[in-house]
């Protein structure tokens, strides 16, 4: 009877101390599978992503936008000199992208229109240029609400991006 409890006593035993490991294992394949999730739903996201979209990823929105709209506003006034100048910046901004947007020929479109004194075709072009740009950043922030990993990644590049500028900007005195 003696012998028999104190074989109980060590199974209980035995058990008791290998508890924390099973824990320990079950843990760390609880965050093995999480972290295999997550880069999954993000390389996912990428791949359902239009090409303009994953094209414009990285570049500035903000100021290609209103570099866009600096130029439809010239070309409403008449500025052409100024519109055309406007438009070949948004060109060499969208050049220096590693996979180029579909709607890249539609700005040399616009340059065409604009040497012909094509005004209302330039405009027009123009708009639907401005169109797919919106179109692409909605799908981007629409991406970013379903990961906010990706929101955090594309705000650290941001972040990378301000502290290149070199330190000038908003100084005041």
């Amino acid at each position: 009877m003696k012998s028999r409890n104190i074989f109980v006593y060590t199974i209980l035993a035995i058990g008791i101390f290998s508890i924390p490991s099973l824990l320990d294992n079950v843990q760390a394949q609880t965050n093995s599978t999480n972290q295999t999730s997550a880069q999954n739903q993000t390389s996912g996201q990428n791949q359902t992503m239009s090409k303009d979209t994953q094209a414009l990823m990285t570049t500035d929105l903000p100021e290609l936008k209103d570099t866009l709209m600096t130029a439809k506003e010239a070309l409403a006034d008449g500025n052409t000199e100024d519109a055309l100048t406007q438009i070949t910046d948004v060109e060499n901004q969208l050049l220096l992208l590693k996979t180029q947007p579909s709607f890249g020929k539609d700005i040399q479109k616009i340059k065409d229109s604009l040497s012909k004194k094509d005004n209302i075709k330039a405009l027009d072009d123009l708009t639907k240029v401005q169109s797919d740009v919106l179109k692409a950043e909605t799908e981007i922030l629409k991406a970013q609400l379903a990961n906010p990993m990706l929101a955090q990644q594309n705000n650290a590049q941001d972040d990378e991006d301000d502290k290149d500028d070199g330190g000038g900007g908003d100084d005041t005195n």
